[in-house]
Formats: C-alpha cells, structure tokens, sequence
C-alpha cells in the first residue's frame, strides 16, 4: 500500500511556500565562509566595489580639513545566470522518495515527496556554486599577472614536505596580506588531507593550531594564524593558493524572482518538471597580494 503522504501535486505547493528556497541554499554553501560576498546584481559584467581606505592621521586641529577620504576601489566580476533543469517520470520519482526516507536526514519514516525533491535539487545547486567558486578562485589567482610565485622548489604534497611548501607558499605573501586576520590557503581535499596527516606527524606537538568549535574542525598552518580551506574547485590539482579571503569576492541575485527553484506535475506526460535558476560570478582583488604555488 503506497504511503498517504506521496502526492506528486505537492511539488507545486511547497514551491509557492518556499519562495527563500535558492537563497538559503546558496547562502548556507560552506565556501561562502571563506569569500566575500555581494548579493542584488544581475547578470553582466560588473565593478564591484571594494573598500580600500586610507587610515592616515595628522595634528588635532579645529577645522575639519580631512587628511584622507572614504573610498572604494573595484574589481571587475562577470555574473551569469545558470539553470539545471531535470524531469522524473512518475515511477523514478517515487523510488527516490522511497530510498530518501531511509536517509538518517529524512528523520522519519514520513519524509514529505516534496521535500525530498526539493533536497536533492537544492543539494545539486550547492555543489555547483561550491565547485565554481574553488575552480573560479584558482583559475583568476594563477592565471592573472601579479600574484607572488612561492619560492624554494614547489612541488606537490606529499607528508614529509607539506609543512615546508605551505610555509614556502605563506612566505612568498605579499607584507601587506601578511598584516591581515583573513589571510587562507586553498587546496584540493587530497592535498589538505595530505596537510593534516603532516601535522598530525609532528608527534602530537604544539596543537594549538587545531581549534574545535562547535564540532567543527579548523586547520591552521603551524605558526601562523592561516587557515586551510578544501575546495571542491581544486579536485585533481596540485595548485595551491594563498591569500585574504576578503579579496574574493563572490556575486550573485537573490534579491527578485529571477533566482528561484521552481517544480511542479504535469499530469498530462506524466512526469515532474524541476527547475533552479541562480545567479553566480566571483573576482579577485589584488592578485598581487595573492601567492601560488605554480602548479
């Protein structure tokens, strides 16, 4: 006997109820953590502004003559808008619903049908807004003039010569990204896989550079206050990137109706149309005060 709650019309409900739905799961994709971002843009080119102050001072005196002004710089970000379109059959749809409700994240045996699309849908817009932003960062930082080249001999990761290349790849950061708090180095899970078990290989000694907080794990580079970040955008290479998180700049929408997830039935064929719509560009600012490996 077929579960009540299977009703393939609800689709269309659950879209008119959860008009945030794009927004939520592209603001809460781990990688946002570690970039800037800027939301309300539409698609094009565009100069995004940046604050680049000038904190100078001089004596105190009545007037009120300013020594330096509030200014911006920009970088220049394209935006695109990107879709994924799917389509189940009926019989297809409810098999996923079937399998999803045994899944430890449908907490009980009475998963909603819409739910479980919408999840899996949602779930597929995160990880192509994850890959961008890694593939994206990487390709701008080592393909653009500037950024500083490590020094030594780079080569990939492997345990006994990580710690040395991440400390080679910091040491080659221009003085002024050395001077932040955001500062962090980006590689493929493999290669901060490879990190950990070099740490991790140091007896034990001076961990005070992993700090749990609230069950999550965070990996800085011994003697610095860096952290490493594994990217899905870096899947299969050995390059490495090191640099202010702030200085990547990720763009999207999410302020109208042109970002939106949107499913509904169609009785006629039979089948369940699904559809996100997103909005996503990232730049980076000041690739000279980025470094990278050169792999």
């Amino acid at each position: 006997m077929a579960n009540p709650t299977f009703d393939p019309t609800s689709v269309s409900a659950w879209t008119n109820e959860n008009t945030d739905a794009i927004a939520e799961a592209i603001l809460n994709t781990d990688d946002l953590a570690h970039v800037a971002v800027v939301t309300g843009e539409s698609a094009g080119s565009r100069a995004i502004n940046v604050f680049n102050g000038d904190y100078a001072d001089d004596a105190r005196s009545c007037d009120f003559a300013t020594t330096n002004d509030f200014t911006f710089s920009q970088v220049d970000v394209t935006i695109e808008d990107r879709q994924i379109k799917q389509k189940l059959c009926i019989t297809d749809a409810r098999a996923y619903w079937l399998a999803a409700r045994m899944n430890a994240s449908a907490h009980t045996e009475d998963f909603p049908f819409a739910d479980a699309l919408a999840e899996y849908l949602l779930n597929g817009v995160k990880k192509n807004i994850s890959d961008f932003i890694g593939a994206e960062l990487r390709t701008q930082v080592t393909t653009a003039n500037g950024a500083e080249l490590q020094g030594g001999t780079p080569a990939a990761l492997i345990v006994g010569n990580a710690l040395e290349q991440l400390n080679d790849l910091y040491d080659a950061l221009d003085e002024r990204s050395k001077m932040r708090d955001d500062v962090k180095i980006w590689l493929s899970p493999a290669a901060y896989r490879t990190a950990v078990r070099a740490i991790v290989a140091q007896n034990g000694a001076g961990f005070f550079h992993y700090n749990v907080e609230d069950g999550q794990g965070k990996i800085l580079l011994p003697g610095t206050n860096v952290e490493l970040v594994k990217s899905s955008g870096f899947v299969g290479e050995d390059t490495i990137i090191c640099g202010p998180s702030a200085y990547a700049v990720f763009v999207t929408g999410l302020m109208d109706d042109m970002d939106k997830v949107s499913m509904f039935y169609d009785q006629g064929e039979d089948i369940i149309k699904m559809a996100a719509y997103y909005r996503r560009g990232l730049g980076v600012y000041s690739v000279d005060q980025w470094s990278t490996n050169g792999l």
